[in-house]
């Protein structure tokens, strides 16, 4: 019975994807972030971002971030873009979500936090469905920092 949950949970999600995909309007992005406040780790993000409309999207990501060893920390966001204005080759938006944080430390377990999100940030298209990503947003989770993003944004 589980099995057959899950190929159905799976079909649907495919079927979304490629729906989305003929469409246009789902894409991903991957980059580098660093959150600007004292002991800070560098870190890896990536996310998709589903539009609604020409202006509203979805864009959920996930953070995690190059701890020393014995430390694991992370970030999961659920922001949402609104795209201001721009042209075909530059794009900017504002975004605001929420954020749930989680650092453990071996042998001694976790510690989770709960934020919101709010920033901005500009796509600046290289191609039809290549170009690069910058963003700065606040967040208020953990210790509450501004944190800058660079990478590079794609469509599929």
């Amino acid at each position: 019975m589980k099995l057959k949950k899950l190929v159905l949970g799976i079909t649907l999600l495919f079927s979304c994807i490629v729906l989305a995909q003929e469409k246009g309007d789902f894409s991903g992005f991957v980059g580098v972030t660093y959150p600007l406040v004292s002991g800070s780790d560098i870190g890896a993000n990536a996310g998709v971002v589903y539009l609604f409309t020409e202006a509203l999207a979805a864009a959920p990501s996930f953070s995690y971030y190059f701890t020393p060893s014995g430390f694991t920390s992370t970030a999961i966001n659920l922001d949402a873009r609104y795209y201001l204005g721009g042209d075909e080759s530059l794009k900017y938006f504002g975004l605001a979500g929420v954020s749930f944080l989680s650092t453990k430390v071996t042998g001694f377990g976790a510690v989770s936090d709960t934020g919101f999100n709010v920033g901005g940030g500009l796509i600046y298209e290289l191609g039809e469905s290549f170009g690069l990503l910058a963003q700065v947003k606040y967040g208020s989770g953990g210790a509450g920092a501004v944190e800058p993003m660079v990478g590079i944004h794609f469509n599929f």
